[in-house]
C-alpha cells in the first residue's frame, strides 16, 4: 500500500515542506518508489507510491486540479472504467487519483458511495475551505489522524504522526479496550491520534470534525432467487470477480494458503481463471503456508498439501511456533503493542525466505468464515420468524434445528426472544468477562466503549439485518494493520470482503448459508467442481493453541519480574498485586485467563520499549 501523509495548518498559516520532509523520513523504508510533497498555502500532503497494481503508474501524486483541490490516493478502484463513463473521461489515460477529484466535482461528498474498491484518500476542496479524509467500506488501508489547537496532521501508518511530537500519551480509552479484549475500533495506543472509521468519511472545517458512513453493512432487502442454482450461479460470478480484481496485473502477488475452505478457495478461484487463460502450472499463482507440528491441536498440513497437489504446484511451508516468546521488547521502533524479541526474529526469517519473490502484495482468507455460514447459528434466522410474527415457519425452523443440534424447541425459541431484545435494546449478546486485575475504572470505561463508533440501525430492521451489521464490523477487527508489522509492511487484499460480494452475501437468506446440520451451504454447492473435495467439505477449523500458555508458564519468574514495578499499575490501570497473583497461579492445562494476560503482558513491554522508539513518550506523567 502506498503512503498517504499531510497537514492543514490554521487559517492564516502556511505549511513549511521541511515539515512534511521529516514526516516523510520516518517511513522511508516502506517507500521503495519514491516521496513526492506538495504545499499550497495551508494545505500540505506527501505521497509515497508502492507500485502494486498496473494503473498506480499512471498516479502523479499528490494531485490537483484549476480550482485549488489537492488530492492524494491509495489504492484501486474496481470501478473505474464506469465511473470514467459516467465523467466522460478516458480510462487509459485517467489516474485514479483524477477520477476521485472529478467525482467530487460531478457529485460532491456522496462520491465516495461510489468508490468500489480498496482504497483510503486525502481530498481538500480549496472551495469549501474543508478537508475530507475517507476510508473504503471494508477499512482495507488504514488512515490516522491528530486534531490540535492550530491544524490536523494525517497518515496512513502512524510513524509520520509522531514525527514531530514527544508527549503522547497512552490513551485511556485504548488501554481500557485492548486490556479487556474489546473492540479497538477508531482508537490508537496514542493520546488523540484516531484512525477513520471503515466505510466512513471525515469532514474537517476548521476544528469542527464530522464523521459520515459512506457504506451500510445493515441492510433491509433480501434477494430472493427461485432456485438454488441462481443462487450458485450469482456466487460464482461474484467471488470469481472478487478474485480476478485482486490477482490483475502487477506487482508479485504471495497468497495465503491455510488448509482451510476459505484460503483454498481464493487459490482454486485463481487458479481456474488462470488456467481458462492458458495458464501451466508455473503460471499459477504462489502460495505460503504455515504449519506447527508443535502444536497437538494444528494438523493443516494435510489440507494445504491436498490443494497443492490437485494444483500441481507446490508453494512456500513456513514453519513457525507460538512457543518461545522472549517476553522482551524487540530492539527497534514499533508503534503498536503485541511484538516481542521473537517477533522480530520470526519476521527477519521469513523476510529472507519471501525476497526472492519481491512479493508486494498478499492475498487473505479473513472475512469468508463469518459471511459463508462458517459458525452455524440459528437464532438470527428463528428471531426473524418470531418478530414477524411468521409462528409457523418459526416452528419448522425450529424443529429442524432443535432435532440437529439436540435442543429443545422452547430453548431455541427463547434464546430468540433473548436475542431480539438484545439488538433491539443496543445490549451486546455476549456478557464481558473482565479480568479480576483491571481497575474498575477501566472496566466502566470499557463498558461505555463497546457500542461507541459502531453503527448500529435498529428500527426497521429484522435481527439477522442487524446481527449481519456488528459481525461485519467484528470482522474489521481482524484485518492486518500494516503498524502491527516490524519489518515489510506488504499490501493485503481480502476477496471475500469485496463490495459486490459483501453486499449479496449480507442479502441471501440464511437458509442459502447454513442448514440444519449443513453450514457453508452456498459456498460448498458453487465451488464443487474447482475445490478438492476433502478441503471443502471438511469440518470447521477451530482449535486451542497450547503454546502461548505454555509460554507463560514456562517464563513465570521473568514476568512476576516484569509487573512487579508496572507502568500499568502506576497508572491505575491494574492492581499490581492481584495480577502477580495471576501470574503466580496461571496453569497451561486451565489457561482460560491466558489471552488477558498475554494482553497485560504486551502492552507494559511497549510502554518499556527503548527510547529510541520514534515518537517515545513518558507514559508516566
Amino acid at each position: 500500500m502506498s503512503i498517504l501523509f499531510g497537514i492543514r495548518q490554521a487559517e492564516g498559516h502556511s505549511v513549511e515542506e521541511p515539515f512534511l520532509r521529516r514526516m516523510a523520513s520516518t517511513t522511508d523504508r516502506y517507500a521503495p518508489d519514491g516521496t513526492f510533497l506538495k504545499v499550497k498555502g495551508r494545505i500540505g500532503m506527501g505521497f509515497q507510491p508502492y507500485h502494486t497494481h498496473q494503473r498506480s503508474w499512471l498516479e502523479s501524486q499528490p494531485g490537483t486540479d484549476l480550482q485549488g483541490a489537492m488530492v492524494t490516493f491509495d489504492g484501486r478502484l474496481d470501478n473505474s472504467a464506469e465511473l470514467c463513463s459516467l465523467l466522460d473521461l478516458k480510462l487509459e489515460h485517467t489516474p485514479d487519483s483524477m477520477i476521485v477529484l472529478e467525482s467530487f466535482s460531478r457529485w460532491g461528498e456522496t462520491c465516495f458511495s461510489r468508490f468500489v474498491g480498496d482504497w483510503a484518500l486525502a481530498l481538500w476542496i480549496l472551495a469549501e475551505r474543508a478537508l475530507y479524509l475517507a476510508r473504503d467500506h471494508a477499512g482495507t488501508r488504514t488512515l490516522y489522524y491528530e486534531l490540535t489547537k492550530a491544524d490536523i496532521v494525517w497518515a496512513t501508518h502512524l510513524e509520520p504522526l509522531l514525527a514531530e511530537r514527544n508527549d503522547h500519551g497512552l490513551d485511556e480509552n485504548f488501554a481500557a479496550a485492548y486490556l479487556s479484549s474489546q473492540p479497538i475500533r477508531d482508537l490508537t495506543p496514542y493520546k488523540n491520534v484516531r484512525a477513520v472509521s471503515p466505510a466512513h468519511y471525515l469532514v474537517v472545517r476548521e476544528r469542527i470534525v464530522t464523521q459520515k458512513l459512506h457504506w451500510d453493512p445493515t441492510v433491509g432487502e433480501r434477494i430472493r432467487y427461485g432456485t438454488d442454482a441462481a443462487y450458485d450461479e450469482h456466487f460464482f460470478q461474484l467471488f470469481q470477480q472478487a478474485v480476478e480484481r485482486r490477482t490483475g496485473p502487477g506487482a508479485s502477488i504471495l497468497a495465503e494458503l491455510s488448509g482451510g475452505v476459505d484460503s483454498s478457495s481464493i487459490v482454486c478461484m485463481s487458479d481456474h481463471v488462470r488456467k481458462a487463460q492458458g495458464a501451466t502450472p508455473a503460471d499459477l499463482i504462489n502460495t505460503i503456508s504455515y504449519y506447527d507440528d508443535s502444536e497437538p491441536n494444528w494438523n493443516e498440513k494435510p489440507y494445504f498439501v491436498a490443494v497443492e497437489r490437485a494444483r500441481g504446484k507446490r508453494g512456500l511451508h513456513i514453519e513457525v511456533s507460538s512457543r518461545g516468546a522472549t517476553f522482551e521488547p524487540p530492539d527497534m521502533e514499533y508503534v503498536w503493542p503485541g511484538p516481542d524479541g521473537r517477533t522480530l526474529s520470526a519476521e527477519t526469517k521469513l523476510e529472507d525466505q519471501l525476497a526472492v519473490g519481491q512479493y508486494r502484495v498478499m492475498l487473505s482468507g479473513i472475512g469468508g468464515d463469518e459471511l459463508l455460514g462458517g459458525p452455524p447459528d440459528p437464532l438470527p434466522e428463528l428471531a426473524d420468524s418470531l418478530v414477524s410474527l411468521q409462528l409457523s415457519t418459526l416452528l419448522s425452523q425450529g424443529l429442524e434445528w432443535g432435532l440437529s443440534n439436540r435442543v429443545p424447541l422452547v430453548h431455541l425459541i427463547r434464546d430468540a426472544g433473548a436475542l431480539a431484545v438484545r439488538l433491539y435494546i443496543r445490549q451486546s449478546r455476549t456478557p464481558v468477562a473482565f479480568p479480576s486485575w483491571l481497575s474498575a475504572s477501566l472496566r466502566k470505561r470499557a463498558v461505555r466503549l463497546r457500542f461507541q463508533g459502531t453503527s448500529w440501525k435498529r428500527i426497521g430492521y429484522l435481527p439477522s439485518s442487524i446481527e449481519n451489521g456488528l459481525v461485519w464490523w467484528s470482522i474489521m477487527e481482524t484485518l492486518i494493520l500494516p503498524s502491527r508489522r516490524l519489518l515489510a509492511r506488504r499490501e493485503y487484499r481480502y476477496p471475500f470482503l469485496d463490495r459486490e460480494l459483501a453486499d449479496f452475501l449480507l442479502r441471501v437468506p440464511a437458509n442459502q448459508l447454513m442448514r440444519p446440520g449443513r453450514r457453508r451451504l452456498l459456498m460448498r454447492r458453487a465451488l464443487q467442481k474447482i475445490v478438492p473435495v476433502e478441503v471443502l467439505e471438511r469440518k470447521r477449523k477451530a482449535y486451542i493453541m497450547r503454546g502461548p500458555p505454555v509460554a507463560l508458564t514456562e517464563n513465570k519468574p521473568k514476568l512476576l519480574s516484569l509487573v512487579s514495578s508496572s507502568r500499568l499499575s502506576d497508572l491505575g490501570y491494574v492492581d499490581e498485586i492481584d495480577i502477580q497473583s495471576s501470574i503466580a497461579k496461571f496453569d497451561a492445562l486451565s489457561c482460560s485467563t491466558s489471552q488477558h494476560l498475554l494482553l497485560a503482558i504486551q502492552l507494559e513491554l511497549w510502554m518499556r520499549r527503548p527510547a529510541k522508539t520514534l515518537g517515545q513518550a513518558d507514559f508516566n506523567s
